[in-house]
């Protein structure tokens, strides 16, 4: 998990020289113009998704875990909180490899970090997370996906 501003998406690429072109272009996404749905990059190898929605309390959100794609979550405006834990032992809920989404429940054991309007979470596979969590606020929100 990495946590930062997403201006600072081109640093953490050269940190990270294997996912430098996909986080160079989180950020110009970003920094683009805010469209709702599907925005191709590279084909099923890296994509956007944007997304805009109202943040709600714990009751009925569930973490979801990737195994295929790395997730870039920036909030472009508007504040949630994303629940993230690493699970000691992997869960047996169903993975869709079509969707590449699994979903389980963790009562407790999580950590939570609050991602504000210009921040960003990439999350790895193993990741779980739980996004969305807040008080109403409204948010808008683009997620890129880099296939591992």
């Amino acid at each position: 998990m990495i946590y930062g501003k997403i201006a600072n998406l081109p640093i953490w690429g050269e940190k990270v020289p294997s996912i430098e072109y996909a986080l160079n272009e989180a950020k110009r996404v970003a920094d683009g113009e805010f469209k709702i749905g599907k925005t191709e990059i590279d084909g099923a190898a890296l994509y956007a998704s944007s997304s805009e929605y109202l943040s709600a309390g714990r009751e009925g959100k569930i973490f979801e875990n990737h195994h295929a794609y790395i997730d870039v979550q920036m909030m472009i405006e508007g504040e949630e909180q994303i629940d993230v834990i690493i699970p000691e032992e992997e869960p047996e809920g169903d993975y869709s490899e079509e969707n590449d989404v699994e979903f389980e429940s963790f009562d407790k054991g999580y950590s939570t970090v609050t991602l504000r309007a210009g921040d960003f979470l990439l999350l790895l596979p193993g990741e779980w997370h739980r996004p969305g969590v807040g008080d109403g606020a409204k948010c808008r929100k683009t997620v890129v996906k880099i296939r591992k």
